[in-house]
C-alpha cells in the first residue's frame, strides 16, 4: 500500500474547490485510489498543525499513485486544484511495501 497525503493551507476559491474535489473523485478511483481521511478538525496534540484539511488517499502501490499524479486526466485539473487551494501533496510507502 501507498498512501498520498495532503494538507491543505488555505482555500482560496471554495467554488473551484468544490469543481476539483468532483472531478478528483472519479480520476482517483480509476486508479485504485481511495479516501482513508478527510479531517478538518485535526486533533493536533504537540505543536501545531496549520492546516484547514487533512486528506489520506490510500492506493495498492507507490507505483499506482504515481501513475495517478502523473496521469493527462490528472493533469488537466491541477490548475484548478492550484486555483482553489494552497496544499502540500506528498507520497509515502506503506511499511508493508518492499523498496
Amino acid at each position: 500500500m501507498a498512501y498520498v497525503l495532503v494538507t491543505i493551507k488555505k482555500i482560496l476559491d471554495q467554488q473551484a474547490f468544490d469543481e476539483y474535489a468532483d472531478k478528483v473523485r472519479p480520476i482517483l478511483r480509476s486508479y485504485g485510489g481511495s479516501w482513508v481521511a478527510i479531517e478538518r478538525h485535526s486533533v493536533t496534540l504537540a505543536d501545531t498543525w496549520p492546516y484547514v484539511r487533512t486528506v489520506i488517499v490510500e492506493f495498492t502501490s507507490l507505483e499506482k499513485a504515481r501513475q495517478w499524479y502523473d496521469s493527462g486526466e490528472y493533469a488537466e485539473i491541477i490548475p484548478l486544484r492550484e486555483r482553489a487551494i494552497e496544499a502540500n501533496i506528498v507520497m509515502v510507502r506503506s511499511l508493508r511495501e518492499k523498496d
